[in-house]
């Protein structure tokens, strides 16, 4: 058995796909990004890891260089919170957040 990092939907009955992995230290529900020309409930596209080589519909990202250049494209008007309330948001780093996915994907297959 072998986990994959994957670009997934929920379900067309709005639950959580049975092969996304809920193992500790996983990845489920990262990185969401909107499909407006999908309808609800399938309209987001989510990063997670899966159970293991099943992944229904999702698209497997087979490395963690193609995970970067999805978030890099995804995610490159993205920001996160500063250190402090006052503080300016600080831009998406889409190679740290690659490399926090893959050393769970990593530590997972280990």
């Amino acid at each position: 058995m072998t986990h994959k990092c994957i670009k997934y939907r929920l379900t067309a009955e709005g639950t959580i796909p049975t092969f996304l992995c809920f193992h500790e230290g996983s990845v489920g529900g990262a990185y969401a990004v909107e499909d407006l020309s999908t309808p609800s409930p399938r309209d987001w596209v989510l990063i997670g890891i899966s159970e293991n080589d099943e992944i229904g519909d999702a698209e497997h990202v087979a490395t963690k260089a193609d995970l970067q250049t999805y978030l890099t494209a995804v995610g490159a008007d993205w920001t996160t919170p500063g250190e402090t309330p006052d503080a300016d948001p600080v831009s998406f780093d889409p190679a740290a957040a690659a490399t926090w996915v893959w050393d769970r994907l990593d530590a997972l297959n280990a």
